[in-house]
C-alpha cells in the first residue's frame, strides 16, 4: 500500500462512480440545516493533474470522466458531479481531475467540518499542500485502520465517512470488514460509503458478503461491471450504509444512464443496485 498512488487510476470509470454517490449523499446532508462532518479514511491527494506521468502511464481516466464530459447529458444528479469537475477546468479542457477530498471541500457549508487521513507519506505532502489555505480542514498522516475509530462518534451527531482504501494490503478487505464494524459500535448513525474494486480474484466478495450480513438499519449497495473480461479493473461498486431515503427513487435513472456511458459495449457488462429501502 505504502507505493500506491491514486493518481495512476484517477478519473477513471470507478472514480466516476464513487464521486458521483459522494456529491449526491453530500448534498442530501445539506438539506438539514444541523452541521455535520465529512471524513476521509484513505485521502490520496486530494486532485491530480491530467499531464502528471502517473496519470498518462494508463490514461485511465479516459474510460471514465472523459467519456462523461464528452456526452450530452441533462439528469440534474450528474449534472451537480460534472459541474464541480467543470469548476476545476473552466477552459473546458479536463486538466485537473479532483479527488474525494476536493468534492467535499467545494461542497459543505462553513459551519460543516472535514478530516482527512493519508498514511502515503508523499500523498501527504500533496494533501497538505492543495489545502494548506482551508481551517477548516484537519489533515492527519494517520493509518485509517487504527485512527478512524477514535474519530467517532463526531461532535455533530451527523456525518458521511468515505472508505476507499487500495485493497493491496494482504487480508485488507478483512481489516476493512474489521474497521466497519468497530465504527458502527460507536456511530451507528453515520452514513457510510465504502468503494470497493471488481477484480478476477473476486476478492472482493469477503467484503460484500460481511456488510450485506450485518444487522443494518438501512444500505445500498450498487454494482457496476464494466467489463467482465478484462484482464485487470473489472467494475467497482459502492455500498451504503444509511443511506439518503429517497436514494432508489432519485438515482435510478441516473446511475444507468452512467453505466450505457461507460460499459465496454464490446463485453458483457451489468448494474445492480441493491436497497433495503423500498
Amino acid at each position: 500500500m505504502l507505493s500506491y498512488r491514486h493518481g495512476f487510476h484517477a478519473g477513471n470509470f470507478a472514480d466516476v462512480l464513487k464521486h458521483f454517490l459522494l456529491t449526491y449523499v453530500l448534498e442530501y446532508l445539506k438539506k438539514k440545516d444541523n452541521s455535520f462532518v465529512y471524513i476521509d479514511a484513505n485521502a490520496g491527494a486530494g486532485k491530480y493533474l491530467i499531464d502528471e506521468s502517473f496519470m498518462q502511464k494508463n490514461k485511465e481516466y479516459l474510460n471514465g470522466i472523459d467519456k462523461i464530459l464528452k456526452t450530452e447529458i441533462k439528469d440534474k444528479f450528474i449534472n451537480n458531479y460534472l459541474n464541480l469537475v467543470k469548476t476545476l477546468n473552466p477552459n473546458k479542457y479536463l486538466t485537473i481531475y479532483p479527488g474525494s477530498c476536493w468534492f467535499a471541500q467545494q461542497m459543505l457549508r462553513p459551519k460543516d467540518r472535514m478530516h482527512f487521513l493519508e498514511l502515503h507519506k508523499n500523498e501527504f505532502v500533496n494533501l497538505e499542500n492543495n489545502f494548506k489555505n482551508h481551517s477548516k480542514i484537519i489533515i492527519e498522516n494517520e493509518d485509517c485502520y487504527k485512527r478512524l475509530v477514535k474519530l467517532l462518534p463526531p461532535i455533530e451527531k451527523r456525518g458521511v465517512i468515505l472508505i476507499d482504501p487500495s485493497y493491496e494490503l494482504k487480508d485488507e478487505y478483512e481489516k476493512t470488514v474489521e474497521l466497519i464494524e468497530n465504527s458502527l459500535k460507536k456511530f451507528n448513525n453515520g452514513t457510510y460509503l465504502i468503494w470497493y474494486p471488481i477484480l478476477e480474484n473476486k476478492k472482493f466478495e469477503i467484503l460484500t458478503n460481511a456488510l450485506e450480513n450485518l444487522n443494518l438499519k438501512s444500505y445500498s449497495h450498487i454494482q457496476m461491471i464494466i467489463d467482465k473480461h478484462a484482464v485487470g479493473l473489472q467494475g467497482s461498486g459502492v455500498f451504503i450504509i444509511n443511506p439518503p431515503f429517497s436514494i432508489k427513487a432519485d438515482l435510478k435513472h441516473s446511475l444507468q444512464l452512467l453505466f450505457d456511458i461507460l460499459k465496454n459495449k464490446d463485453s458483457d457488462s451489468k448494474i445492480e443496485f441493491k436497497n433495503s429501502i423500498q
